[in-house]
């Protein structure tokens, strides 16, 4: 995914135009009738499920980052609600998907047990804690979500590519093309905000690398199950193609205002815990 041109020379991500023109359901544009004959493989289908899933989450993580300062910025609160949004269309576009394959969607699919790790217990904290934790903070705690959620967008950008490559289905992959396009805009946003802000404060920097520290990848994930997180690293992160997926993210981690190769290694080290 590569960052617009005006965001790169300074021009702000326009929020008004990105929800007046917001991006709502999908189906119309499927091409679900081609699953028919050309059906997508199991574990093709566990992977749409579970990234669905990863988008469905997103209502939780708003409320999150809703209970902290980033709430106090208008500019920032406008963008997640129109994020959150079209993230819902996105993961209503993946379950048409699994029904066009006679599949059951994610929320019909009872899920198992998370990993619980020590290292991860920090991304289990419900929005009370979350708001406790976050007095004193204040605003440079934006950075930090604007941060995760480009960070985030790779992630689940290289995911999808790899979903689309691996599946060999001309319909699949039309609907991550569909997908990814509305990404592109959610992404542009992040990189604007999160490098202004961290180019712009040092407590944003030391707030972010603090975060970046124990994070879980993607967003959401610490609630998934532990199989289906198992299934996801070695799918996507896995072999020498795998790390060299890592590799590419982790760069453009180390490259962001204030991070380091430091940084950038935690980050590509979480990418497959079960390893």
């Amino acid at each position: 995914m590569t960052i617009s041109a005006d965001v790169l020379h300074g021009a702000r991500f326009n929020v008004r135009e990105f929800a007046r023109t917001a991006r709502g359901n999908h189906r119309a544009e499927l091409d679900l009738s081609s699953f028919v004959n050309a059906p997508l493989q199991p574990d093709i289908l566990n992977l749409v499920r579970y990234l669905g899933r990863l988008e469905s989450a997103t209502m939780e993580h708003l409320r999150n980052l809703l209970v902290t300062a980033t709430h106090k910025d208008a500019r920032v609160t406008a963008f997640l609600v129109t994020w959150a949004f079209e993230k819902f269309w996105i993961a209503d576009a993946l379950d048409a998907v699994l029904e066009a394959n006679n599949v059951p969607r994610a929320q019909d699919v009872p899920e198992g047990k998370p990993r619980h790790t020590i290292k991860e217990s920090n991304e289990r904290r419900g929005p009370i804690r979350r708001a406790v934790a976050a007095i004193g903070l204040g605003v440079p705690i934006i950075a930090v979500h604007t941060t995760t959620g480009l960070i985030d967008e790779w992630i689940m950008t290289t995911s999808y590519e790899r979903l689309a490559t691996a599946s060999k289905s001309p319909a699949l992959a039309s609907t991550i093309a569909i997908i990814l396009d509305v990404k592109k805009r959610h992404a542009a946003f992040f990189a604007d905000d999160s490098r202004r802000r961290l180019a712009g404060s040092r407590r944003a920097v030391r707030q972010t690398r603090a975060a970046l520290m124990h994070a879980v990848w993607p967003i959401g994930a610490v609630d998934r199950a532990a199989g289906d997180r198992d299934l996801f690293e070695e799918f996507v992160f896995a072999g020498e193609a795998g790390k060299a997926r890592i590799a590419a993210i982790a760069k453009r981690v180390s490259e962001l205002p204030g991070l380091d190769e430091r940084i950038a290694a935690v980050v590509a080290g979480r990418l497959r815990l079960a390893q």
